[in-house]
C-alpha cells in the first residue's frame, strides 16, 4: 500500500510540475513583452526606463512566486506518503538467508588465541637450506 502512495505522489508532482512549468513559461513570455513594450505607455524616456524596471521586476516576482508555491505543493503531496509510512511503521527488513558454514559469534562468545606465558622455546634454531 505504501509504495502505490508514493506512486500516486509523484505522479502528482510530476503533473503538477509540468503545470507549474507552463505557467512560469506564460508568466515570463507575457511579462517580458509587457516589460519591452513600456515605450508604448509613455514618451519620456526616463519614465519608460522607470516603467521597464517596474514592470520586469513585477515579472520577476511573479516568476519567483510561482517555484516558491511549486515547491511547497510538490511538498505537500509528497508528505502524505511520508505520513501514512510514519503513521503505519516500518516493516523490520527481511534478514539474509544464512550461510549454514559459518557459525555467528557475539564478541564476548569467542576470544583471540595467545600462546601459554612462560620461558621461549630452548634449543638450537634449524637452518633450512635453500634448494637447489
Amino acid at each position: 500500500m505504501s509504495r502505490l502512495l508514493w506512486t500516486f505522489a509523484w505522479a502528482g508532482v510530476a503533473v503538477w510540475s509540468l503545470f507549474a512549468f507552463g505557467a512560469y513559461g506564460l508568466v515570463d513570455l507575457i511579462g517580458g513583452l509587457v516589460a519591452r513594450s513600456a515605450d508604448a505607455l509613455a514618451s519620456d524616456p526616463e519614465t519608460v526606463q522607470r516603467l521597464f524596471g517596474l514592470l520586469n521586476a513585477l515579472k520577476n516576482l511573479g516568476l519567483t512566486a510561482i517555484v516558491v508555491v511549486w515547491g511547497l505543493v510538490s511538498l505537500c503531496l509528497l508528505a502524505v506518503p511520508w505520513f501514512f509510512d510514519r503513521l503505519a511503521g516500518r516493516a523490520v527488513a527481511p534478514q539474509p538467508p544464512r550461510d549454514p558454514r559459518f557459525i555467528d559469534l557475539a564478541p564476548d562468545q569467542y576470544s583471540r588465541f595467545d600462546p601459554p606465558p612462560g620461558p621461549p622455546r630452548q634449543g638450537p634454531v634449524p637452518r633450512i637450506e635453500p634448494r637447489r
